[in-house]
């Protein structure tokens, strides 16, 4: 829609007021553009690289973002599209100037176009009206090139254009007019005033002509990792957190019908339905409304905003800069996006909280008595009993203890938190000092079912389903941290080869202030040790076990894990009670063995053979007692090379090498040479395999592998 208004320019300077209703009628105006200079507001590398790349005609496309924001996080772990812009921006054909030190709202388009347009343009209003419409000064006939000049409203981006109305003044001229000339000056005021770091991307373009790496991996590096300071999604969730401990009632995750801190809290009992949950299936409760948050939204970037838009699925609504939201649609918006639900700890009150089903649940409680703790660890110990009763294994025990260290490793990740901020007050490396856990064994082995009884005791019997590998990426681990969240990322089926991609884990906790709470991340693979840098950060544990198919078995396991047990509960508050200490070892469970030990004494009940007084991959080193075997073995020799030893192995056993040298520590340094492991470190390798008794057959061996080495 257009309207003639009286402007004074030269009588081949047209102009008129139009209103664009819809993207697609903005856009027309790009229809045979060779060239254009923008200054718009807010857009995205993405769309900007769509739209030159579908303009057919368009040579060269230059904009002056407005939005202030750091435009480079946009690139984030998209290293093909930066390739792509960079490569442009070289060419000279795509060009990105920033608005570094001041937000600019004007939005101004200069496009020239091929000649022919401009004839096509006068055929058509002869169509129409019979004669054209626009009277032409002779003298300017046949010079410059016919452009426009758009000044008004609209952005150059499709965002908003469905509930969007946007007018512009259009200038219908040419290139060398005096009007355009005064244009190019103000497009040019815009670009030169606000940007002092030149293009966009120009920095990356140095990088790759300085450096002697594929051009792949400088762009691959330059695209990962978080550019800004700030990590403002993981802010308004940890905002919303606090709006909703500050706001909802808190009631205990009670698994008995109530505790004394509800009583004392002047609420009446809850009757148990014959699920044993409190408060299920009750109709005052379901239809009860809901506390409704509402949450400012002003000065945020476009991307958080959008994220945090997803929430409109779920009763909530994101307008003029305020989010307005419930419980339970917070909740479910994190289920969609994170795959995990909301829980964090409250250190001043010493108060663990999870968020489920609209209601926030205190997740610590002191133990009420000896006899319901003592049942709560028997019912523990009967899913281990599992193993001898259904499963085949060499070594129960070493099954039993590595099931019990993964545990224990559950029961530890929604806290790993507080644990992170007293190892950074001391200095200590985060990424190393707190362990992933990966579990693997053979596809039977009980690892799923596992993390099914693990993340139904954390949760009190609501959560139970792992995270599919599929939903797992480096994008997908970063975006986790945003999550203000603690409970554990339990990801099944994993391959080791996915495990080694996602070097977003190699410096999690890089940059974490103690503001926003970090999920731990736990992997359940039918693959053996993944890569070594991954295993300098993992607690690795094998379920060295095949489980019978069993009927009986089966439903022995689900009675187990839907069996109602508060030992998390109590465990939270044991283990909130104790002092973080620096130890001697790098055992990061250490205050979690001690609180489970409590507990096994509160109940006056002995501690089964197998607990894990000590990590159970040291206790019960599967790869120690390959070693060990192995050493028995007469075709395997053994010998010395200066200092270190050099352990030969038969060609029978040549793609056994890789397993063997993963088998140690990782003090343990190990390097492969065709048939041959050598050891750099034999007085390690000596202290891991450890003494044996006299008569053990192996210290003959052991000995003159040492003597070896004092000759």
């Amino acid at each position: 829609m257009k309207f003639d208004v009286p402007l004074d320019t030269r009588s081949s300077d047209h102009s008129h007021v139009e209103i664009f209703k819809s993207w697609r009628s903005f856009s027309d105006v790009f229809d045979g553009a060779k060239r254009m200079r923008v200054v718009t507001y807010c857009d995205s590398p993405e769309f900007i690289l769509d739209l030159f790349e579908d303009l057919d005609d368009l040579e060269s496309l230059e904009v002056v973002v407005g939005d202030v924001s750091d435009y480079r996080e946009r690139l984030i772990d998209k290293p093909d599209l930066a390739d792509r812009l960079e490569q442009l921006r070289s060419e000279g054909k795509l060009v990105i100037y920033l608005c570094e030190n001041k937000e600019v709202h004007s939005k101004l388009y200069l496009i020239e176009y091929h000649s022919s347009v401009l004839e096509e343009e006068d055929e058509d209003q002869m169509t129409l009206g019979g004669e054209a419409t626009v009277e032409t000064d002779p003298e300017d006939t046949d010079d410059g090139t016919p452009a426009k000049v758009i000044v008004g409203s609209p952005n150059l981006s499709r965002n908003a254009w469905s509930n969007q109305t946007n007018m512009g003044v259009v200038y219908d001229t040419k290139t060398d007019s005096e009007l355009y000339e005064e244009f190019e000056d103000l497009y040019r005021d815009h670009r030169d005033s606000y940007n002092s770091g030149g293009p966009f991307l120009e920095d990356l373009s140095e990088q790759l002509e300085l450096s002697d790496d594929d051009r792949e991996e400088v762009i691959k590096l330059y695209t990962e990792g978080r550019v800004g300071t700030q990590d403002e999604l993981g802010e308004v969730h940890g905002r919303l957190a606090d709006h909703i401990d500050a706001e909802v009632e808190t009631v205990d995750l009670a698994l008995d019908g109530g505790t004394d801190t509800a009583a004392e809290q002047g609420s009446e009992e809850p009757e148990l339905d014959t699920e044993g949950e409190s408060g299920e299936n009750d109709p005052d409760l379901e239809d009860a409304p809901q506390d409704r948050i509402t949450l400012s939204l002003r000065g945020y970037e476009e991307s958080t905003v959008d994220t945090l838009s997803q929430m409109t699925d779920f009763d909530a609504t994101v307008s003029n800069d305020t989010l307005t939201t419930t419980p339970d649609a917070f909740q479910r918006y994190a289920q969609q996006v994170f795959d995990v639900p909301t829980m964090h700890l409250n250190e001043s009150k010493d108060e663990l909280k999870f968020h489920y089903d609209g209601t926030v649940y205190r997740v610590t409680q002191p133990p009420s008595n000896p006899e319901q703790v003592d049942q709560a660890l028997a019912e523990i110990e009967d899913y281990f009993a599992t193993v001898d009763n259904y499963g085949n294994s060499n070594n129960p025990t070493a099954v039993k203890a590595h099931m019990y260290e993964a545990l224990l490793w559950f029961f530890w990740a929604p806290f790993a938190n507080r644990q992170a901020a007293f190892y950074r007050e001391h200095g200590i490396n985060l990424d190393k000092a707190l362990p992933y856990l990966y579990v693997f064994g053979e596809s039977n082995g009980g690892k799923g079912t596992f993390c099914r009884f693990a993340l139904s005791l954390i949760s009190g019997n609501r959560v139970e389903a792992p995270v599919d590998a599929d939903e797992i990426g480096k994008r997908k681990v970063r975006n986790l941290r945003s999550a203000h969240t603690s409970f554990p990322v339990v990801v099944d089926d994993i391959t080791k080869q996915k495990v080694n991609s996602l070097d977003t884990l190699r410096n999690y906790w890089s940059g974490w202030t103690g503001e926003t709470a970090y999920p731990m991340f736990a992997f359940i693979s039918n693959d053996k040790r993944p890569g070594e840098w991954f295993r300098n950060r993992a607690k690795i544990l094998r379920f060295d076990v095949n489980f019978m198919t069993s009927h009986q078995g089966e439903a022995e396991v689900n009675r187990l894990i839907d069996t109602e047990n508060p030992i998390f509960q109590w465990f939270g508050y044991e283990y909130l009670n104790r002092d973080l200490e620096l130890g001697t070892d790098s055992d990061a469970l250490r205050e979690v063995r001690a609180a489970m030990q409590d507990l096994y004494e509160y109940a006056d009940r002995p501690l089964p053979d197998y607990f894990p007084t000590e990590p159970a991959e040291q206790a019960y080193d599967t790869g120690r007692e390959r070693w060990r075997n192995l050493l028995d073995r007469e075709d395997v020799e053994i010998a010395k090379d200066s200092d270190t030893l050099q352990v030969t192995f038969p060609e029978s056993m040549n793609f056994e090498l890789h397993e063997y040298k993963r088998d140690p520590p990782m003090t343990v340094r190990i390097e492969k040479r065709g048939l041959d492991l050598i050891i750099k470190t034999p007085d390690e390798f000596f202290d891991w395999l450890g003494e044996t008794t006299t008569d053990d057959p192996r210290e003959g061996f052991l000995s003159r592998a040492r003597s070896l080495l004092k000759r």
